[in-house]
């Protein structure tokens, strides 16, 4: 069952990048995009609770479950970027940290589980940086910001949803950064443990 609904949110994702696209002709269809939205962060707390309360925590779906938030939020993020509603470095700061984690959880993993537990910096980040794109998702079109820099973005100026949508989503990231830096100690602290236990062939791998 948790397995199906992680499957759920990798399903609704083109739905969302498709009626998000479309509302810029029919401003209607954010509200579509948005539901499907809200539905796809819904799963993504549902999936993990129904795998904990049934004890059907499997393989699979931990190796499922972070693949389908990267595309359901990476997707999220570039629609949004696209569409001149979240700006560049919003987009190059939150897909650069989920790419280095990203790259670090396999191999980490592997060595040592409860080095990449989920801790509750990015819990908190994850919720926030999800309520930012639920109220992104709610701007109205026309959209004057720059795809290249923070110009035309409203940071200053009440305009809709998109202002307070901005300014929570850069809380998110600041917590989402915190987050990636706590990660990146633990596989510090791996790194060194295995250099101490394995002497010259860790020195090669952490290059010291």
């Amino acid at each position: 069952m948790a397995n199906f609904i992680t499957m759920l949110r990798v399903a609704v994702t083109p739905g969302f990048v498709v009626f998000m696209v479309l509302s810029n002709s029919n401003e209607s269809l954010k509200y579509v995009a948005f539901g499907l939205f809200f539905f796809g962060a819904l799963t993504d707390w549902a999936d993990g609770f129904v795998a904990r309360s049934t004890d059907s925590v499997t393989e699979f779906g931990k190796t499922a479950d972070p693949l389908a938030d990267r595309l359901f939020i990476g997707a999220t993020l570039i629609t949004l970027y696209a569409m001149r509603i979240l700006p560049l470095p919003f987009l190059v700061l939150v897909l650069g940290r989920d790419l280095v984690m990203a790259a670090g959880y396999p191999i980490i993993g592997k060595i040592d589980p409860t080095k990449i537990a989920v801790h509750w910096t990015g819990k908190v980040a994850t919720a926030i940086l999800f309520l930012a794109l639920g109220l992104l998702t709610l701007s109205p079109a026309p959209h004057a910001g720059s795809y290249f820099s923070f110009e035309g973005y409203p940071f200053t100026t009440w305009v809709n949803w998109q202002t307070a949508g901005l300014w929570l989503f850069a809380v998110g990231i600041i917590w989402s950064l915190i987050s990636g830096g706590i990660y990146i100690s633990r596989a510090l602290e791996l790194a060194r443990e295995m250099k101490e236990e394995n002497g010259p062939v860790a020195e090669g791998i952490t290059g010291e």
